[in-house]
């Protein structure tokens, strides 16, 4: 009953400082998008993938085991010294190697943006163990208010900084911003404080717990973010910018609908590992929960994807939208997938997601390598094809390592996926066929309301005790 408290206070404060750094995020990323062109944006990007790539080896995986290890001062300890003296070494890696990377990818003002981003590094470095005491102990409010308080104070001044023409300059300075804030606030909320009795020999030894789930994190940055820079490298800046902007609007709703459920998962599985049964179930009401919320934004994503971008990042950006309605279609297996690492690290199985990190970077970085040559369109459909394709790896190691049902699994999801398909396929008709209107508002906010009423009109005739089972659970929510 605890644990289930602390689960539900934790998802909700989890989604509460999601939603916060998200809607400050996106303006920004508006702002900027409406400032700059293509090019400029595209060499901006780059800057940031560098930047997030750098960040997950500084964490080496080293939250989770905090997480995972409970209140070891010296486990806590020898993650601080080996965090910062990753974060030190990044830092300077950043600085010697700006300007030949500049060169490389022909892509000017980047050297002097990874030179300005080089604190960036040591300042991850040094929220690694509050973050993970945070995450430990279900204490999921603080990082919430630490991600609202940050995110609105250094948007608003990226926002500032955009309008007097500093360019994407802003961006940058609003990471450093942010990234400091929140360093500040997470040691603010936890008394925990390090000192200096570690040797070498600890500090390897924690590195050894994190190596497994640092290489499956940075493989699986890697296959977004290598596939970043190999569009930067043969389509150019502009079709990386125009990438960028729509894996931004597939990332908001993967925020808003995935991720603070996923934040919580990974306590939820910790403190569930050794009973096999709750287990299943508790992975079975996350993939539920996720897809009931998650799959019809995707699916009216990809009907009114083309609207949206116009809408929101002006007519420049439309090959944005075409983008974007293709990388819907993962909407399905991301609903599922994400959960897959958090069940693997909290269970001791590390290497599962790590070996097939593995097969899925090789594969999208060769596949992707060949067809961006051809078209821009080719990689957001190869994407589809590489989610879809380790979904059914999943399933198959579930039932296989974990012993979970995959015909619960599929049941539990199939609601939602059915309700979403006949939802997209309404409004789609009304767009097309019912509301031929010139006017983009109307039709966006039609689109909505349409969505909305469709989707859960459907869902409630066609799966009527499911509806019911979801009302008792809501209800019990609410009154805990």
């Amino acid at each position: 009953m605890i644990l289930n408290k602390k689960i539900v206070s934790g998802s909700i404060w989890s989604f509460i400082g999601s939603v916060s750094y998200q809607l400050s995020g996106l303006v920004i990323f508006v702002v900027l998008s409406r400032l700059l062109t293509p090019i400029d944006f595209g060499t901006a990007a780059l800057a940031i993938v560098f930047v997030e790539l750098t960040n997950t080896i500084v964490k080496y995986g080293l939250v989770e085991v905090v997480i995972r290890n409970k209140s070891n001062v010296d486990v806590e300890n020898s993650i601080f010294f080996a965090t910062l003296a990753i974060g030190i070494v990044s830092s300077i890696f950043f600085i010697l190697a700006s300007s030949y990377l500049e060169v490389i990818f022909d892509a000017p003002g980047l050297a002097i943006s990874l030179q300005i981003l080089a604190i960036v590094p040591v300042i991850q470095a040094l929220s690694t163990v509050p973050e993970g005491i945070l995450k430990r102990d279900f204490k999921f409010k603080a990082l919430a208010i630490r991600l609202l308080f940050s995110s609105v104070l250094s948007g608003s001044v990226a926002i500032s900084l955009a309008y007097a023409n500093y360019g994407f300059y802003s961006l940058i300075i609003q990471k450093i911003l942010a990234v400091f804030l929140s360093l500040l606030l997470v040691w603010k909320a936890i008394n925990w404080r390090p000192n200096f009795k570690t040797s070498s020999n600890d500090i390897l030894n924690t590195l050894k717990q994190g190596q497994p789930i640092l290489l499956s994190s940075l493989i699986g940055q890697g296959v977004f973010r290598f596939v970043e820079l190999i569009i930067g490298f043969i389509l150019g800046v502009t079709a990386l910018g125009y990438f960028k902007i729509a894996g931004k609007l597939l990332d908001v709703i993967v925020q808003f609908t995935i991720r603070p459920i996923v934040d919580v998962s990974f306590s939820a599985f910790a403190n569930l590992q050794d009973n096999g049964k709750e287990l299943e179930r508790c992975f079975i009401n996350f993939i539920t929960i996720t897809a009931l919320f998650s799959l019809p934004i995707f699916a009216g994503g990809y009907v009114i994807g083309n609207e949206i971008v116009y809408f929101i990042f002006g007519e420049k950006w439309s090959e944005s939208g075409v983008i974007f309605s293709i990388l819907c279609l993962s909407g399905l297996s991301a609903s599922f997938n994400y959960f897959f690492a958090p069940l693997c690290h909290s269970t001791h199985n590390s290497h599962i997601p790590f070996n097939l990190r593995i097969v899925e970077f090789l594969v999208a970085v060769t596949l992707v390598s060949v067809f961006s040559q051809c078209s821009i369109y080719y990689v957001a459909y190869l994407n589809v094809l590489i989610a879809i394709i380790l979904s059914i790896i999943m399933l198959i190691i579930l039932k296989i390592k974990f012993a979970f049902s995959t015909r619960l699994i599929i049941k539990s999801i199939m609601p939602s996926v059915v309700s979403s398909i006949i939802m997209g396929g309404i409004v789609y008709i009304v767009l097309r066929f019912i509301l031929i209107s010139p006017n983009l508002n109307l039709k966006l906010a039609f689109s909505i309301v349409v969505g909305c009423i469709s989707y859960f009109t459907v869902y409630k005739i066609i799966f009527p005790e499911r509806t019911s089972e979801l009302t008792t659970e809501i209800k019990k929510l609410i009154r805990r």
